[in-house]
């Protein structure tokens, strides 16, 4: 285990099970996110309506994972069954979370397009905005992002003269 996260205390249940699944849910009870632990990635497979509040929520609760365990540098990014409109979210990914996930080692993601058109709008506008700090890229479907992610080549070290 590393350092704590400034998140770690909010999701200190959720975190502490790791690297058991996480899932996470609504008021309702109905799970929003899974994030599930594989040998050289993260993946968040996602569900239903999401919100922008729904979208931090999860991001929190990755960041926490990279900052307090080993966890690999690569995110798959799985919105393909969902819906909705959490373009919102993206000043604070922007702004707030990628810096810190930069610091804590990510590298990659594979965001997987959902077919509404809110939701790939969100999709894009974070593309957009994290390029070409994070490499991320954008897929149809989760075969194609996953050959992606697990074909990336590690960031070479600057060579100084």
């Amino acid at each position: 285990m590393k350092a704590s996260s400034p998140y770690a205390a909010e999701f200190e249940e959720e975190i502490a099970t790791w690297p058991t699944p996480i899932e996470l849910r609504h008021q309702e009870g109905d799970i929003f996110v899974t994030l599930l632990p594989h040998k050289n990635y993260i993946e968040t497979k996602w569900n239903g309506h999401v919100t922008a509040a729904d979208t931090v929520t999860a991001a929190k609760v990755y960041l926490a994972l990279l900052q307090t365990y080993h966890c690999p540098d690569r995110l798959l990014n799985d919105k393909a069954n969902v819906t909705g409109d959490w373009s919102e979210a993206n000043d604070w990914l922007e702004f707030e979370w990628l810096p810190q996930v930069i610091r804590a080692g990510m590298h990659y993601m594979a965001h997987i397009y959902s077919s509404n058109m809110f939701s790939r709008l969100s999709a894009r506008d974070l593309f957009l905005r994290v390029t070409p700090r994070l490499q991320m890229q954008n897929f149809n479907n989760r075969k194609e992002g996953l050959h992606w992610l697990l074909t990336c080549s590690p960031p070479q070290l600057e060579q100084s003269a």
